[in-house]
């Protein structure tokens, strides 16, 4: 990556660390727009805004020239060929459920600062949605292994350790 590095796309299943990667990597690159793809689809009580205005407020913000967009898969068909950079996050099952097992108790009764107000984080409501992210582990890495299949291996950086990480933020602060 010899070139600076302006619109990225971080991914990966849920518990893979998407949120609190992408912020620590705005810290090396605060001009770009911080976004996480949740807060575009949700409104309140974890109720999706429909796909048409998922669709078009993505659009919005990858027509800009600087961001960072952490999300799920669905986020890849609109973003892949205009991002400088695609990271995907893909630590181990083990490490993924001890985050699901966690993260409803640090914002237990409370909204978590990347989601839209209204979607309180209730231990059981998170585990089943947790376990059922579990379950389907290996579905979500076809898909996204899927999407990004014709993605240039230039652009794509696949992180399965704290090490991974930490060379990915390095790569980027050399590149600005």
């Amino acid at each position: 990556m010899a070139f600076p590095v302006k619109r990225i796309v971080i991914t990966g299943a849920n518990g893979s660390g998407k949120t609190h990667f992408a912020a620590r990597l705005s810290d090396s690159i605060p001009a770009a727009q911080l976004v996480s793809f949740d807060a575009i689809k949700l409104t309140e009580s974890w109720k999706q805004k429909s796909k048409v205005d998922i669709q078009r407020a993505l659009a919005a913000i990858v027509a800009d020239d600087s961001w960072i967009i952490e999300g799920g898969p669905s986020l890849l068909e609109q973003t892949v060929n205009r991002t400088d950079l695609v990271i995907w996050l893909d630590p181990p099952f083990w490490r993924r459920a001890v985050r699901l097992l966690i993260r409803p108790w640090k914002h237990r009764g409370h909204t978590r600062p990347e989601l839209p107000d209204g979607n309180i984080d209730w231990p059981v409501q998170q585990y089943r949605f947790a376990f059922q992210s579990l379950w389907r582990s290996k579905a979500f890495h076809q898909k996204i292994s899927a999407a990004l299949k014709n993605c240039p291996s230039e652009k794509l950086v696949v992180c399965k350790n704290t090490v991974d990480l930490d060379r990915v933020v390095q790569r980027v602060n050399e590149a600005e």
